[in-house]
């Protein structure tokens, strides 16, 4: 069977965080190897280009997580180890067994949330409520969205925008890099790895024709929602979620490349019709459309007031 559009999109995805985290991978072994050195004071100094690639790709991760696909596997295997669903798995047996014996290998669903909410305050399930949660995430990815998509404000046929708009990009783009910095370790890069291996092991499972058979799916999402069915469980719509990590990640790999260029005034970091700017504008719809869904299913967790800046702060609860 021709893998549909929505397949290849994820895995078009899947792929520009796998090229990320090696990129970041490749950064973080080349540190370890030169051992100690003076660090210096400029923002570039406190989170390197590793970090914000693979944290680039954390956030891809931490939004198909919310979508279900590695909730979905998790569910699947655990349905077809016990016999408590009756499956045709055809020749995607093999993946599910093998992911079914390896689950004690991966981190689990609860450290997960855990590590994505650390990162970017969102979870797809419940975290303890002592852990670290980055509140201030979403309004400063908000700040930067919004600097990006008012570039041509009064631009006036320049094509960077103008000197206060650049101002702006740059004030809001040290800012998230900031928050990115405190919020995240050295492990980051790592994790990343480990993470996106395991999103394409999942989406092989969930993207097989066999299971598209099984399900009369038309695609991966429609597998995803057959076994929600089957185990009783509910993944949130994917669409926006897909939408939102794609951009998310182009916006912090963005960042990477401008990192060390935030401190002081300095030139221009983008001109009006760069990628980023397109993927802003997607970051901050996308975003909207998942705050509208969540307030329609259930009332909005309570944020801590110390915490919340805004009401962006919440959206991702």
């Amino acid at each position: 069977m021709i893998a549909p559009v929505a397949d290849a999109l994820v895995g078009a995805a899947l792929a520009t965080g796998g090229r990320l985290t090696a990129r970041a991978q490749a950064v973080a072994f080349a540190l370890d190897e030169i051992g100690d050195i003076d660090i210096p004071e400029p923002l570039a100094a406190r989170i390197d280009r590793a970090q914000l690639r693979a944290l680039a790709t954390l956030y891809l991760a931490a939004d198909l997580e919310a979508a279900g696909i590695v909730p979905a596997v998790d569910a699947l295997a655990g349905l077809a180890s016990t016999g408590a669903a009756s499956l045709d798995l055809g020749e995607a047996q093999a993946l599910v067994a093998g992911w079914w014996r390896r689950r004690n290998e991966r981190a689990g669903g609860p450290e997960r949330n855990a590590f994505f909410s650390r990162l970017f305050g969102t979870a797809n399930g419940p975290v303890a409520a002592d852990a670290d949660r980055n509140y201030q995430f979403e309004d400063c990815m908000l700040e930067l969205c919004e600097a990006l998509y008012k570039l041509d404000e009064l631009s006036g046929g320049d094509p960077y925008g103008g000197a206060a708009q650049q101002a702006r990009v740059r004030a809001a783009a040290r800012r998230l890099t900031q928050n990115l910095a405190a919020a995240s370790g050295g492990i980051a890069a790592f994790m990343a790895a480990e993470i996106i291996a395991m999103l394409k092991e999942a989406f092989a499972i969930v993207g097989h024709p066999d299971l598209r058979r099984t399900f009369a799916a038309r695609d991966l999402w429609d597998v995803v929602g057959g076994i929600a069915r089957l185990a009783r469980q509910r993944f949130e719509p994917a669409g926006p979620y897909l939408r939102r990590g794609k951009a998310g990640m182009t916006v912090i790999a963005w960042l990477a490349e401008v990192a060390d260029r935030l401190g002081g005034a300095g030139g221009p970091n983008v001109v009006i019709g760069h990628p980023v700017v397109g993927s802003a504008i997607d970051w901050i719809e996308a975003t909207l459309d998942i705050g509208e869904s969540s307030a329609a299913l259930a009332p909005a967790q309570p944020v801590p007031a110390a915490e919340a800046a805004s009401p962006w702060a919440a959206l991702g609860a």
